[in-house]
């Protein structure tokens, strides 16, 4: 597995458990600022980790349009979710740290969360069909007499 894979897929876990516990103090502003924010980095490091599982590395980017179109250029599809909210999820990591005033849009919020689920499935998926073909490469490459 290419570097920094790993530490990318089980640091985007982390921001969406931590977007996901900000969820209990909303409409706290400072919760909704805080769930943005992770919920961007999520998003952002599982695109990362997509990329490199595919052999490349990433940008050093926040722009998830461009993510998901380096993504998609290496064969990876996503659904359409992913090009109507990369614009909100772009601007909600500079927004959510650096603005006083950031709007809150619950199903741009949802939409961006069933995003990043469907992303980190498919990986997942993805990483488990790999793990299954090394297992039968393996399996095949034994000696017939051992």
């Amino acid at each position: 597995m290419s570097e920094g894979f790993n530490d990318l897929l089980k640091l985007s876990e982390c921001d969406y458990l931590a977007c996901k516990a900000m969820e209990e103090h909303f409409p706290d502003e400072f919760a909704v600022r805080a769930a943005l924010y992770h919920l961007q980095q999520a998003v952002e490091k599982v695109l990362k980790a997509v990329i490199i599982i595919n052999g490349e590395y990433p940008a050093f980017t926040h722009d998830i349009d461009k993510l998901a179109k380096h993504s998609k250029k290496l064969g990876e599809t996503f659904s359409d979710n992913l090009d109507d909210i990369s614009d909100s999820l772009t601007l909600w990591e500079s927004k959510s740290r650096y603005d006083p005033y950031i709007s809150f849009s619950k199903p741009k919020y949802d939409k961006a969360k069933s995003v990043y689920e469907e992303i980190a499935d498919k990986l997942k998926e993805k990483l488990k069909k790999q793990d299954q073909d090394q297992d039968q490469e393996q399996e095949n490459d034994k000696d017939p007499e051992e």
